[in-house]
């Protein structure tokens, strides 16, 4: 299962609690009211218990279904909300939250074309959420075009427990984790140990995980359960503590949830807290226990001191200072901001001074979603994680220039690599700026990564030679696609040639020669990740008689085999039956021209990832062969070629704002025929 982190959940109590609240009605049964009375306080895990008897009982009970898409929702059990969530908005009259919460499960499982329609649904039912238009306008696509340019570690001190929220602290690393298996406090929500702080001493200490460590994980062997608040919670099976962790003790440790922390210039500790402090815990008015920032001073941090603008009524958390201690910004749920969690900042003339009265950063970096985790780096670049932003599934992390306190231009998504469709948050930066840690459910717990940004550098380089001879043809020439442009390299007078590529894009090649048949090769720099050369050996064969005739009648030869290209529905790769005539004409002259065979190339348009593209246009491929196949074509003359979104035959590339017609051009298959070994879409008739 997916964990979050401490706040995400906390922040969400009250939000969810006004707008999701059940109540009784006289008509309830006892497992309705018990499912309800679990619900309303928050104990997820026993009423998805309860809520599954209600609906074994009475399938069609929308509320039961509501409330269970909700619990599943809130213990991040994605699959799950997937599922009822999609029962939901299969009702006639759909709530907008349903829409919504359907669009980012969509989003959590990398279904992004399906998630994109769905959030154009739910802004036709709220038209004025401006996250809403973004998601629906989103080229996420684009936000994996430097994957690669990321080194991610896994590392040493990740247990089956959830540890996140890493911060620099002295020589050594602090962060959260409920690893503590034998704590008897546990949380109701899903059942997990509460969080607390731990401590690195010695940062060199932190590592990549052994080998062993990650196979277990990524064979699922590891007893993941569920977490709740805000990203965080673990499983109750833990790994034995790793050596080199230790606890937090003294007054920072509480019996409640201790959770983001950020170490002052002057030695002191800025930490969020359950609303609990002097042995007393405080509740809002609906009866909620807050979160709420704390700091703790002297020399042993023996006194706890709360920030002055908590509230009951609200969370504040998750702090992140300036270099010269001056700036807080901090995350917080309270009234009159843009959506569930904003980010606030406050100021104080030096290091120990009293701090200002909060100001909201604004509509330019809060949304309706939820902005939190923020880290200010050494240059005043503020970094944080959103789900009010287009990104790849749940909080992505993005980040924003501040100059004095405003923020300059747009925030901008890490991409992928840093983010992933699971929660990524919590980030940091190494003292050289080019390394730092991470926070991610990717792998099922929230776990702490290291990342470094590589800079990589990619050379294409070969040989054009004569197929039967192996000897070089002097003059040759290669042409290069890619990006919607074309290069040419003349060969040397050896046949070589070289060029450098660019990172992460793909390259279409065509080697050409006078008397020669021309041939084609595909190759990509995406998948990179240290500097490498691709090597290449392009042999061409000469034309022969039966060639010759074809490359001598080569306009009639294109005329009559002639093939439309055939075209598919947004995110599908069933044959459309507008373009059964064609293909029924297709197979037809195929079964009369037994000479030619076919080369299917099939392709989607720019959104989605390259990965789920580049399956979508294979199965695309595939219903065209099977419907060929069932037309008397023999599987041996239809070849499957398939390439995602790397041949667009527009300009709606990812990032381009196009209309719906423009796209579906781009989702298509397109024919080359081939006649005695010549390929007429690789002739030049002139």
């Amino acid at each position: 299962m997916k964990k979050t982190t401490v706040f995400l959940l906390l922040m969400f109590m009250l939000v969810h609690s006004i707008s999701c609240l059940a109540f009784f009605q006289e008509d309830e049964g006892p497992l309705m009211q018990k499912a309800i009375k679990e619900y309303n306080s928050l104990r997820y895990v026993s009423a998805i218990k309860e809520l599954e008897r209600v609906i074994k009982n009475d399938s069609s009970n929308v509320r039961a279904q509501d409330m269970l898409a909700s619990s599943y929702r809130n213990t991040k059990m994605y699959d799950e909300a997937l599922f009822w969530y999609g029962k939901l908005t299969r009702q006639k009259n759909i709530k907008p939250e349903w829409a919504l919460y359907f669009a980012e499960a969509l989003a959590n499982k990398e279904r992004y074309e399906e998630s994109e329609i769905w959030y154009r649904k739910y802004l036709g039912l709220k038209p004025g959420d401006r996250r809403a238009e973004a998601f629906s306008k989103a080229k996420v696509g684009a936000l994996s075009e430097n994957e690669n340019s990321w080194e991610i570690t896994f590392l040493n001190i990740n247990t089956d427990a959830s540890e996140y929220s890493p911060m620099l602290f002295r020589d050594g690393l602090l962060f959260v984790s409920n690893r503590n298996e034998k704590s008897r406090f546990v949380f109701a929500w899903d059942q997990t140990p509460y969080t607390d702080i731990f401590v690195v001493d010695k940062l060199k200490d932190v590592r990549e995980s052994d080998e062993s460590s990650i196979e277990r994980r990524l064979k699922g062997e590891s007893n993941s359960h569920n977490s709740l608040m805000g990203l965080l919670f673990g499983g109750s099976k833990v790994d034995k503590p790793i050596e080199i962790v230790r606890p937090l003790t003294g007054k920072v440790k509480s019996t409640y949830h201790e959770g983001p922390a950020v170490s002052l210039p002057d030695g002191s500790l800025m930490f969020t807290r359950n609303n609990y402090n002097n042995k007393k815990a405080g509740s809002s008015s609906s009866g909620i226990n807050k979160l709420k920032l704390y700091t703790a001073v002297g020399d042993n941090w023996d006194e706890i001191i709360e920030f002055p603008y908590n509230s009951d009524e609200f969370s504040t958390g998750h702090p992140a200072v300036s270099t010269d201690g001056k700036v807080l910004i901090f995350a917080a749920d309270g009234p009159r901001g843009y959506g569930g969690t904003d980010l606030f900042y406050s100021v104080r003339a030096s290091e120990r001074g009293a701090w200002g009265r909060p100001v909201n950063l604004g509509p330019r970096i809060n949304t309706e979603g939820n902005e939190q985790f923020p880290y200010l780096d050494k240059n005043g670049k503020l970094y944080f994680a959103s789900t009010g932003y287009p990104g790849l599934g749940g909080l992505d992390i993005f980040e924003i220039v501040l100059k004095d306190m405003k923020p300059v231009g747009k925030p901008r998504n890490l991409g992928a690599g840093i983010n992933s469709s699971a929660d990524d948050f919590g980030i940091i930066k190494d003292r050289d700026s080019e390394t730092g840690y991470f926070s991610s459910n990717r792998r099922g717990n929230d776990d702490i990564y290291r990342f470094t940004k590589l800079e990589i550098d990619v050379k294409l380089q070969g040989l054009i030679l004569d197929a039967r001879t192996n000897l070089p043809i002097a003059g040759s020439k290669l042409l290069v696609k890619h990006g919607g442009k074309i290069d040419t390299i003349q060969t040397n007078p050896f046949g070589e040639f070289s060029m450098p590529l660019a990172k992460s894009e793909d390259y279409e090649l065509s080697a050409k020669a006078l008397s020669y048949l021309s041939t084609q090769e595909f190759t990509s720099s995406k998948g990179m990740t240290s500097d490498s050369t691709i090597s290449l050996v392009l042999k061409l064969d000469k034309v022969d008689i039966t060639q010759n005739w074809v490359v001598d009648n080569c306009d009639s030869l294109k005329a009559s085999f002639a093939f439309k290209n055939v075209h598919f529905d947004l995110d599908n790769s069933q044959l459309r039956k507008d373009d059964l005539s064609s293909l029924k004409h297709m197979a037809e002259l195929m079964n009369s021209n037994p000479q030619i065979n076919i080369i299917t190339s099939s392709h989607c348009d720019s959104r989605s990832s390259e990965s789920y593209n580049r399956d979508l246009s294979l199965r695309r491929g595939e219903s065209v062969k099977s419907y060929l196949i069932s037309m008397g074509v023999r599987p041996d003359r239809i070849e499957v070629k398939y390439y995602g979104k790397s041949r667009l035959v527009n300009s709606c590339i990812e990032g381009v704002n196009c209309s719906e017609t423009d796209q579906a051009i781009n989702r298509r298959t397109e024919f080359e025929v081939v006649m005695n070994g010549v390929n007429l879409a690789q002739l030049d008739c002139k």
